[in-house]
């Protein structure tokens, strides 16, 4: 796996609460939106993170393993991690008496020449670029997102909507989670993007995010393009993305 990644504060926040981790060696990424009051959201997406670096760190496995698993068995590691990091929050939460709780989205994967699969919380996002076409792959835990599955506003209306914010799903607000999972089949020369909202709720038309990507002469470059229209159209989020490509 080929992979790049950057994140920024944005404009109008004071604290960067997004968290990310890539481990090449093994195909696994990790991306995390911290929420809650007085930094608990950055405690809360650096924990998340933490659980699957230290599971990459105790195991210590070479390059072969991620390949030699079953897409069903990489879907299991992914979800007893997530797990894992609901619980570590929730206890830590509970542990300093946060009245509202702390929390973070949480997704990941792991990527290969032939499936991304994946575990999903919250409203950052996942997408396949193919053939200069941008598939979203996950499905927002929001609010605006229960409208749209109802039939009471579009898919458009919905990355512009005041209420878009307002997520249902997250890691560590409760002791017990729902989680989405998937395994997406991916082929060479696919590209995979996975945000926080800070990019996707910024530059709300999928095509220009496209073709942000398709402009620039690598994996680097493409990150610095989407962080600099995000801030562009108002960085008004911490925003966090990775782009990664199967070997």
């Amino acid at each position: 796996m080929k992979f790049a990644a950057q994140t920024d504060r944005g404009i109008r926040r004071a604290h960067n609460e997004d968290c990310f981790y890539v481990n090449p060696k093994n195909n696994l990424f990790v991306i995390a939106d911290g929420m809650g009051g007085h930094s608990a959201g950055g405690i809360a997406s650096q924990m998340a993170v933490a659980v699957f670096q230290n599971w990459v760190e105790e195991l210590n496995c070479d390059s072969t393993f991620s390949q030699s698993k079953a897409p069903s068995e990489k879907i299991s590691i992914l979800t007893e991690l997530t797990m894992e990091s609901n619980r570590r929050i929730y206890a830590q939460s509970q542990q300093l008496g946060i009245p509202d709780g702390m929390g973070t989205t949480l997704t990941n994967g792991f990527l290969n020449g032939a499936h991304l699969c994946y575990v999903h919380v919250g409203d950052s996002r996942l997408y396949i670029l193919r053939d200069g076409a941008l598939t979203q792959v996950t499905k927002d835990h929001s609010l605006v997102q229960e409208m749209v599955d109802a039939g009471k506003i579009s898919p458009e209306t919905a990355r512009v909507h005041p209420q878009r914010n307002i997520i249902r799903n997250a890691v560590g607000l409760e002791p017990t989670l729902k989680i989405d999972t998937g395994c997406y089949p991916v082929k060479q020369g696919d590209l995979v993007l996975a945000c926080t909202d800070g990019l996707h709720d910024m530059i709300v038309d999928d095509a220009e995010i496209a073709r942000l990507i398709a402009a620039a002469p690598n994996l680097d470059a493409a990150c610095h393009n989407l962080i600099d229209a995000s801030l562009d159209y108002g960085g008004e989020d911490n925003v966090t993305l990775i782009l990664a490509t199967p070997d």
